[in-house]
């Protein structure tokens, strides 16, 4: 059994500097609860790409597997711990009025037992709903700035 998770959040900073932040996922040890994120190859942020991710709930080997800029950036987990399936994550990125971007999160995420598989979304959507609002706050800082 698969759970579709969506989160999304609108950003008051402009469609390219958002897409950036979400691009160089280095960023997201701006969440209190993700601890690293590391490129294991030596292509970075394109297509192919694999990063491992360590946050509060586990480990993640991601694989980039699509990246239009500034329109979306799809990846899958290939290795996990706790173990978990993820075939299909998108962040997608929406131009708003007066400059602002909308960003939605998509996960496809399954967990073995499959009963365990509504509480793995419930946990998805608070782990990559910490990362927008740690998106949401430093971009928001820098352009109040500026």
């Amino acid at each position: 059994m698969t759970k579709r998770v969506r989160i999304s959040q609108d950003i008051a900073a402009p469609l390219k500097q958002v897409f950036d932040w979400f691009y160089h996922s280095e960023n997201f040890t701006a969440s209190p609860i993700v601890f690293q994120s590391r490129w294991k190859s030596k292509e970075r942020w394109e297509a192919g790409s694999v990063r491992d991710i360590i946050m509060i709930a586990g480990w993640y080997q991601e694989e980039i597997t699509a990246v239009a800029p500034q329109k979306f950036i799809r990846y899958k987990v290939n290795r996990s711990f706790p173990q978990v399936q993820q075939n299909f994550t998108e962040i997608a990125f929406e131009p708003l009025d007066q400059g602002h971007t909308r960003v939605t999160w998509v996960i496809n995420i399954a967990v073995k037992p499959a009963f365990l598989t509504n509480l793995g979304g419930k946990m998805a959507a608070t782990l990559y709903g910490t990362i927008i609002k740690a998106a949401k706050k430093s971009l928001e800082a820098s352009f109040e700035n500026q």
